[in-house]
C-alpha cells in the first residue's frame, strides 16, 4: 500500500512535538538539562559525574540518620545513595514509559557535596520537562493532534 507522505508526515510531527519536553535547570554550579519523549518506549541514560557515595556526600549525616538524627530529628537530604538517585530517575521513566536524557551543561566542576546540586538541578530539569510533555496546547482546544482526529499508538 502506498501512502502520500502529505497525509503521513504532519500527523507523526505533531504528535512527536506534543510528547517531548526539554528543560534545563539550575542549582548553584550545576547546570543539568533534560529531554523526556514520551515515547512508550522506556530508556534512561544520564552523564551526571556522581562520584560520592552519598547525595550531597554527608557520611557523617548519613550516620546520624541512621541513629535517628541530631536531638531526635531526621536529617532529610542526608540518607540518600547516588546509586537510589540513578534508580529513582530510572524507576519513573520506566514507569512513565518515557525516553529520558540527562546531561550536565558547560564546563562542570566538581567540589566537596556536588552531588546535592547534580540532584537538585536533575529534579528541576526533569521535572519541568514532564510538565512541557503533558502541556495541553490552547491552540487544540482539547482536539486530538491530528487532521484525522485519532492518534494510535
Amino acid at each position: 500500500m502506498y501512502t502520500l507522505s502529505q497525509h503521513t508526515l504532519p500527523p507523526i510531527c505533531i504528535y512527536f512535538y506534543q510528547g517531548m519536553g526539554c528543560a534545563e535547570a539550575t542549582s548553584d554550579s550545576a547546570n543539568v538539562r533534560c529531554v523526556v519523549d514520551l515515547s512508550n518506549r522506556p530508556y534512561f541514560e544520564w552523564d551526571l559525574p556522581l562520584d560520592e557515595e552519598y547525595v550531597g556526600g554527608d557520611e557523617e549525616g548519613f550516620a546520624a540518620m541512621r541513629r535517628g538524627g541530631e536531638n531526635g530529628k531526621m536529617l532529610c537530604g542526608s540518607a540518600l545513595t547516588c546509586e537510589m538517585l540513578q534508580h529513582v530517575f530510572e524507576s519513573l521513566t520506566i514507569e512513565t514509559r518515557a525516553t529520558v536524557h540527562i546531561e550536565v551543561l558547560g564546563d562542570y566542576k566538581s567540589s566537596d557535596g556536588h552531588t546535592k546540586n547534580l540532584a537538585i538541578a536533575s529534579a528541576r530539569a526533569y521535572g519541568t520537562a514532564l510538565r512541557e510533555c503533558v502541556r495541553i496546547d490552547p491552540r487544540r482546544a482539547g482536539k486530538v493532534a491530528s487532521s484525522k482526529g485519532t492518534l494510535s499508538v
